[in-house]
C-alpha cells in the first residue's frame, strides 16, 4: 500500500499563508487516516509514482526544520539560540545550553533518517561548547551541572544550573557516547547525574535549579514535572548504560512520588509553577516509558498506558473550530504541541510494543497535531517579505500572536515527524 501525500500537501501550501489569513482543513480521524493511506488507484503497479515521494511534506519539513536549526548555531562558539526573531532577522545576545543539547539530538535522528555528512562532522564543534558549559570546578556545589546559558556581549557563562539543563543534556552525551565509544561522554553524562542526586529531596521531588548570588548559593524550592520528569528520564538511561544502582535508587524515588500523584489526583497533573495542564501531565508519562524500559513492572505500564489514553482525549478535534484543530486544550504554544506530538508518537510505538489495545488513536493525535504546526511553519510563501526570508523557512513560530520561532518548536516537530513517517506507509 502506498502513501497519498497529496492530501498533506494540500492542507500544508494553504496553512503556509498564514499572512493574509489562516487556511484550514480539517476531518475526523477516520477519514484523515483513509487519506493519508489512501492506495493508488487504477494505475497499473508496473508503473513506478514518485509523486508521492516527490511530494511528501512531512519529509520536505525534516528537510527545511534540518536546515533552519543548523543556521541556529553561533559560528563562533558553536553552541545555539534560543530564539530567532524572524520579522527582524535577529537572534538574542545569548547561547543556551539546553537548546544546543536539545538541537544536537534532534539532528542526530535527522542524520538517522537522510544521512546527512554535514551532521556527524559537526559534532567535535558542538561537543566543545557542551562540555565547555559544565562545571568543573569540585570545590563549586555546581560541580558536574551545565551552565544555564553563555552571554555573548560580554562573554560570561550564567550562573545558574538547572536540573532540566543537566538531564537533556545527559541525554545528548548518551546517545552521543553510544554511536562513537568514546569515554568522555559517558563521563560527563555520569558527573552531571551525580549532580543531579544531590539535587534530589528525600520524597524524591528535585530542587529545580541552583544558583550563585552574590557570595552565596541559593536554592529553588519549588517542585516542576516538567524538571523531575526530565530527571527521571535520563537517570534511567543512565542506569540503563551503566548499571549502577545510585542512578536506579534516585530514578526510582521519583517514579514513585509520580505514581502516589497520579493514584491521588489522577493523570491531569499541575505542580508549583502551573495549574494542571497536558504538557506537565505529558512528562510524567514520558519519563515512566523512561523508568519502565529500566524497570519493566505491569504497574508502570499501566499508568503509562491509562494517563497517555487520557491524554490524547484532550487534543481539539472538533471540526466545528477549524483553527484550532489538532492542538490540546491548555496548550497554546508550538514548543508545547509539538511536545505533545512527540510523545503520542511514542505512546504510539510503546501501544504498538505491548500489543494494547486502541493504537490507532496515537497515530491520528500524531498527524493531527502535525497538520496544525504546519500553518505555523514559516515556507517561501508566508516570509517571502521577511528581512531575511531563507534564514526564516523551516522555522516554526510561536503562535498566532507571537512571530519569533523558540528553537525547541523545532525540534520538538521535527522529532515527531521523523517517528511517524514509517508508520505512514504501513
Amino acid at each position: 500500500m502506498n502513501t497519498n501525500w497529496k492530501y498533506i500537501l494540500i492542507v500544508f501550501v494553504l496553512a503556509a499563508l498564514v499572512g493574509g489569513g489562516t487556511f484550514w482543513f480539517s476531518r475526523d480521524v477516520d477519514e484523515v487516516l483513509t487519506a493519508i493511506n489512501l492506495s493508488r488507484v487504477n494505475k497499473p503497479e508496473e508503473v513506478e509514482d514518485k509523486t508521492a515521494e516527490e511530494n511528501n511534506p512531512i519529509k520536505e519539513k525534516v528537510e527545511q526544520g534540518k536546515e533552519f536549526l543548523l543556521r541556529m548555531e553561533d559560528k563562533e562558539k558553536h553552541g545555539f539560540h534560543k530564539y530567532y526573531y524572524a520579522l527582524e532577522d535577529k537572534f538574542e545576545e545569548r547561547l543556551h545550553t539546553v537548546y544546543s543539547a536539545s538541537i544536537i539530538y534532534t539532528l542526530l535522528k535527522v542524520y538517522d533518517f537522510d544521512g546527512d555528512k554535514k551532521i556527524l562532522e559537526k559534532i567535535p564543534e558542538w561537543e566543545e561548547f557542551l562540555l565547555f558549559m559544565q562545571d568543573k570546578d569540585k570545590e563549586n556545589k555546581s560541580y558536574g551541572a551545565f551552565h544555564y546559558s553563555l552571554y555573548l556581549s560580554p562573554e560570561e557563562k550564567e550562573e545558574r544550573f538547572v536540573v532540566g539543563t543537566a538531564a537533556l543534556s545527559i541525554f545528548t552525551l548518551l546517545n552521543l557516547y553510544e554511536r562513537l565509544q568514546e569515554e568522555k561522554y559517558l563521563e560527563s553524562a555520569e558527573l552531571a547525574g551525580d549532580w543531579l542526586i544531590t539535587m534530589q529531596k528525600e520524597n524524591g521531588i528535585m530542587r529545580p535549579y541552583l544558583r550563585y548570588s552574590g557570595d552565596e548559593w541559593v536554592y529553588g524550592t519549588k517542585e516542576s514535572l516538567l524538571y523531575n520528569g526530565q530527571v527521571l528520564a535520563a537517570l534511567s538511561r543512565l542506569y540503563q548504560i551503566t548499571q549502577k544502582e545510585k542512578y536506579f535508587d534516585s530514578a526510582e524515588k521519583i517514579a514513585n512520588h509520580f505514581e502516589t500523584r497520579v493514584k491521588k489526583e489522577g493523570c491531569f497533573l499541575g505542580d508549583e509553577y502551573r495549574s494542571p495542564n497536558p504538557i506537565s501531565s505529558a512528562w510524567v508519562v514520558m519519563a515512566l516509558l523512561d523508568f519502565y524500559k529500566a524497570s519493566p513492572e505491569e504497574k508502570h505500564a499501566e499508568i503509562i498506558l491509562n494517563c497517555s489514553r487520557e491524554l490524547a482525549k484532550r487534543q481539539i478535534t472538533e471540526n466545528t473550530d477549524p483553527l484550532y484543530h489538532g492542538r490540546w486544550t491548555l496548550a497554546f504554544s508550538t514548543s508545547g504541541n509539538g511536545w505533545l506530538a512527540e510523545v503520542m508518537m511514542e505512546m504510539y510505538r510503546f501501544c504498538q510494543n505491548e500489543e494494547a489495545a486502541g493504537c490507532v488513536e496515537y497515530k491520528a493525535a500524531v498527524i493531527n497535531v502535525i497538520q496544525w504546526l504546519m500553518q505555523f511553519t514559516y515556507s517561501e510563501e508566508n516570509s517571502a517579505n521577511f528581512p531575511n526570508p531563507q534564514r526564516a523557512i523551516g522555522g516554526i513560530f510561536w503562535d498566532y500572536n507571537d512571530k519569533y520561532v523558540r528553537t525547541d518548536s523545532v525540534c520538538h516537530a521535527l522529532n515527531a515527524y521523523l517517528g511517524i513517517i514509517p508508520y505512514l506507509e504501513e
